[in-house]
């Protein structure tokens, strides 16, 4: 077992519990957050186990952000703290949105418009330094379309990913666009992307469409906290899992 190993989240001496951040942005989709949520919150907490497994933070630019549903939530910290703290993150729960929002915060990066103090830079400098610099012992999971911000850091090249079907063409452009190594975009409900070593990427689990996550989530507490968990989980939600379903390139 190598060093990294030690200090990855999927290893059952990582100790507990495991730190999830959750990074909002204006008009992100309910469900891609709380889906989720709800299943790392049973997955982590008693009578399902013993010890608490997960604790989770949310972050966003204002300290009230809005949903595109209209619901407005308090963050716990700003998008600077998170940057600030960036070591103790564990895992990145990234939900999607309104994919215009989601392409504006994108581009304003990429074409170095965006303000230093701004949601679209602050935001995703959070996730290219995550990415880059938490390689070894980092897991970024995607919900829907939040897959498209890794796409658009460059963070998916030479990868297997997804998102919602309505936007595997953007997110193939998006990772055209960021690195000369081919993303292999394909419909699923989630795909599980191994750490690669050589290229020094982390690893990431990128799910399809809003109800998707649950499925993603499911796998993420397999590989955490074990599928003993994730069954207990799913009988308490009454929830008929899935698997991947791996289909088809775009």
């Amino acid at each position: 077992m190598t060093p990294q190993d030690l200090t990855h989240a999927t290893n059952p001496h990582h100790p507990r519990p495991l730190k999830v951040l959750i990074p909002l942005f204006k008009n992100y989709n309910t469900f891609d957050a709380n889906g989720p949520i709800e299943i790392i919150a049973l997955a982590g907490r008693r009578p399902l186990i013993k010890e608490k497994s997960f604790a989770i933070t949310v972050c966003a630019y204002t300290p009230i952000i809005t949903s595109i549903e209209r619901v407005s939530i308090a963050r716990d910290i700003s998008l600077t703290e998170a940057i600030d703290r960036l070591e103790e993150w564990d895992i990145i729960l990234l939900p999607g949105g309104v994919e215009s929002e989601v392409s504006r915060i994108v581009k304003e990066w990429r074409d170095r418009t965006a303000a230093k103090d701004s949601e679209a830079f602050l935001f995703m400098t959070l996730l290219d330094r995550y990415g880059r610099e938490r390689w070894s012992e980092g897991l970024t999971l995607t919900i829907c379309t939040g897959s498209l911000f890794l796409g658009g850091a460059g963070l998916l090249r030479g990868r297997t990913a997804t998102t919602h079907w309505a936007a595997l063409g953007k997110l193939q452009r998006l990772c055209d666009e960021s690195s000369n190594l081919k993303t292999k975009v394909v419909r699923a409900r989630y795909i599980d992307s191994a750490r690669d070593e050589e290229l020094q990427l982390q690893r990431v689990i990128t799910a399809g469409g809003v109800a998707c996550g649950l499925d993603a989530a499911l796998h993420l507490i397999d590989i955490t906290v074990g599928p003993e968990i994730s069954e207990l989980v799913v009988t308490r939600m009454d929830y008929s899992r899935r698997g991947p379903e791996v289909q088809e390139s775009c």
